[in-house]
């Protein structure tokens, strides 16, 4: 048997896991040099793929793998295309340097999210997760499935003034949970004052905030941080001379117990909580990929990074609702959609809950499941996208169309 025939004898590279629902890849010792080679390997995966009739997570194993730059193109290109028929999601294991920059760069370019894990133990931790995700999403969305629809957040007949100026006028509506939710409208419509009312910085006049089953009167932001609820903000709102990594870490102060005193002494079960949350710290460097920075102050960053480092201080947080206060503005195209990717890989892989104000309607058509629509502090509309992409009030009073 020659050397291409023993690299690309899959019969026992390709492993099945019915109860993880994944389909492992084992691409480890192979050296991927011509398109014959790539076209070959990828038949036979394509082929016992499609025989097993469903789709699967795939968990693909780099290790020692080479994949030489004049075949990368037609590499990812099957890659691409065994994706879009036959999986659930991607996670990948063990891939050295060089392949992991590349597959970095080619997420970016091709708007994927990279996946990578050092250990087989934690890529499937990630399909678990991500698995778990899916499954409850599919269970909330299925008509007359039988499933209440849970809602994580409900707004009711909200109204907030300030003096003579009504921010906000009897609103309501309901955030489910593990749904991207956006609310948009012109300047001035009343959507930071909504973010601001959920999180507890504002006290309405009238109305209730339920979160998660508890009504909430006079809720106080740190009330609201330790229930679960995280923020960012229009203005990013960072320690300017703290590096990444303490900006991140400065989210973990929820979950520390040790009083101060401990921690000033740095010793004992102060050091191992420090640890144990600074490894959580560094799980959100790798996933916002952010690596090359975590020793810069973030002052010194451009800006676009620096709502990335705000996004993980919140993320720090491991909060059940994530409000995001135009996390794109000022963001140039690539900037855009390296943060719409992290959005969403928010959502699926952590399952974390999202409301998010946004003013460009590209990416709120694009990521969002539900929207509402405010307009002088008055809901004027909510629905789907599509729904309210298309509603003639939207139109006129949000992009300014006559008919």
């Amino acid at each position: 048997m020659t050397q291409l025939q023993q690299q690309t004898d899959f019969a026992n590279r390709l492993t099945f896991h019915d109860s993880l629902q994944a389909a492992e890849v084992d691409f480890s010792r192979v050296t991927f040099s011509s398109k014959e080679q790539v076209d070959r390997i990828y038949d036979e995966i394509d082929q016992k793929l499609a025989a097993t009739g469903q789709r699967w997570y795939f968990i693909v194993n780099y290790s020692d793998c080479v994949i030489e730059p004049e075949v990368w193109a037609d590499f990812a290109a099957r890659g691409k295309n065994s994706n879009i028929n036959h999986s659930l999601g991607t996670v990948r294991i063990a891939a050295s340097d060089k392949t992991r920059e590349t597959i970095r760069e080619r997420a970016k370019s091709d708007f994927f999210r990279s996946n990578i894990f050092d250990t087989r133990e934690a890529a499937i931790a990630a399909v678990t997760n991500m698995r778990r995700h899916n499954e409850a999403l599919k269970a909330h969305q299925q008509p007359g499935s039988g499933v209440n629809r849970e809602a994580i957040l409900r707004v009711d007949d909200v109204s907030l003034s300030f003096g003579g100026v009504h921010a906000i006028e009897g609103v309501s509506f309901q955030i489910e949970r593990g749904e991207i939710f956006a609310i948009i409208g012109p300047n001035g419509a009343g959507k930071t004052s909504m973010l601001n009312v959920i999180n507890g910085f504002y006290h309405p006049q009238r109305g209730t905030i339920t979160f998660k089953g508890e009504k909430r009167v006079d809720m106080r932001p740190d009330l609201a941080a330790a229930q679960g609820i995280a923020r960012t903000f229009q203005n990013v709102a960072l320690f300017k001379g703290m590096s990444t990594l303490d900006n991140i870490m400065s989210g973990r102060v929820l979950k520390m117990k040790r009083g101060i005193f401990a921690q000033m002494l740095y010793w004992g079960p102060a050091l191992r909580e420090e640890i144990e949350h600074r490894k959580v710290v560094e799980d959100i460097i790798e996933f916002l990929e952010i690596q090359n920075i975590r020793k810069v102050p973030v002052g010194k960053l451009p800006y676009g990074l620096q709502k990335r480092v705000e996004l993980g201080r919140a993320l720090a947080m491991e909060p059940d609702l994530l409000l995001l206060d135009e996390p794109m503005a000022g963001m140039n195209m690539e900037e855009k959609e390296d943060m719409s990717r992290f959005i969403l890989d928010v959502n699926n892989e952590f399952g974390t809950t999202i409301a998010l104000i946004e003013h460009d309607m590209g990416v709120v058509m694009d990521i969002s499941n539900f929207v509402v629509v405010l307009d002088h502090g008055v809901k004027i509309s909510e629905g789907r996208p599509n729904e309210v992409q298309a509603d003639p009030v939207v139109l006129r009073a949000y992009l300014g169309i006559a008919n």
